[in-house]
């Protein structure tokens, strides 16, 4: 059965030439509109765009997407898939595509000729005429002048199935997308919005976090001068108990030593030594987390 959203549940997925994985443990949905997909090179969202439609299977973890799918990728050496039925298409799809983005009707012919701008446009075009409930587009304004940006924008926000976009044209994203996947390093969050939104609020969580580290090596530092202070009084108990040195006659002496062992009454720096113990492995625990 088909759907109208992508799922990813726990995905994993290394190439073979990998020594780590480039996706692990992602958990994921996207739903209708466009999303967009960002992050440093070689973070892996070409990859997930290739998860996404099917050209590549993970190794663990289930990926669940419509029947129906569209990739453009970032070259355009050859014409795209069924783009004479395209050109053929004098109905009322093939016509707005054809005007949107000023695509004429010989260009198959002479495909080597066309400029990068023009492929692209035919790219999108062909990918659109073809209404795939998913399409997923890769870098689609690298090296594109002004003119043909706008008709790529013009054309793509009519989309109205799931839409995932790998772009670093903030503009872009900015205007298409109510969301965007952050890829970074060891970890993809989602986060509302287009990108700069989602800059922002990356921004945001950095300082939190930041903040929450000072403050536990904060607390850490007072735990620990504390886990110090009982240290030495456990060990000054310690020397209190033990019978070293009392004279082997000196019955009342040894008495008291026994007495303070069974009542534990020494016992208590001890005692305090192994909490703060505990303290100090919650605090830095606390930290590797942050």
């Amino acid at each position: 059965m088909s759907t109208d959203f992508v799922e990813f549940a726990d995905v994993r997925f290394s190439y073979n030439s990998s020594v780590e994985p480039v996706v692990d443990g992602l958990t994921v949905d996207f739903h209708t509109g466009w999303t967009g997909i960002v992050g440093a090179n070689g973070a892996g969202k070409t990859t997930i765009l290739h998860l996404c439609v099917g050209l590549l299977e993970p190794d663990r973890g289930i990926v669940k997407r419509p029947d129906v799918t569209a990739y453009c990728p970032q070259r355009t050496d050859d014409p795209p898939e069924r783009f004479t039925d395209f050109l053929d298409d004098w109905g009322s799809e093939g016509s707005r595509l054809r005007g949107i983005l000023g695509i004429e009707y010989d260009w198959y012919d002479r495909w080597e000729s066309l400029s990068h701008g023009e492929r692209k446009r035919a790219q999108i075009a062909a990918a659109l005429w073809g209404d795939p409930e998913l399409l997923a587009v890769d870098e689609p304004t690298n090296h594109l002048d002004s003119d043909a940006r706008r008709m790529l924008l013009q054309a793509l926000v009519g989309y109205r199935g799931v839409g995932l976009i790998v772009s670093h044209d903030r503009e872009l994203l900015d205007t298409l997308c109510s969301g965007c996947l952050f890829v970074e390093e060891s970890r993809a969050v989602m986060r509302s919005g287009g990108v700069s939104a989602g800059l922002e609020q990356q921004e945001r969580e950095r300082r939190a976090a930041r903040n929450r580290y000072r403050e536990a090596e904060e607390e850490l530092a007072r735990v620990e001068a504390e886990a110090s202070r009982r240290r030495a009084l456990a060990a000054s108990q310690q020397k209190r108990r033990s019978k070293r040195g009392i004279p082997i006659g000196d019955n009342d002496a040894r008495y008291k030593k026994n007495l303070a062992r069974i009542s534990g009454k020494d016992g208590t720096g001890g005692r305090l030594l192994r909490q703060m113990d505990g303290r100090i492995r919650q605090v830095r625990e606390r930290m590797s987390g942050i």
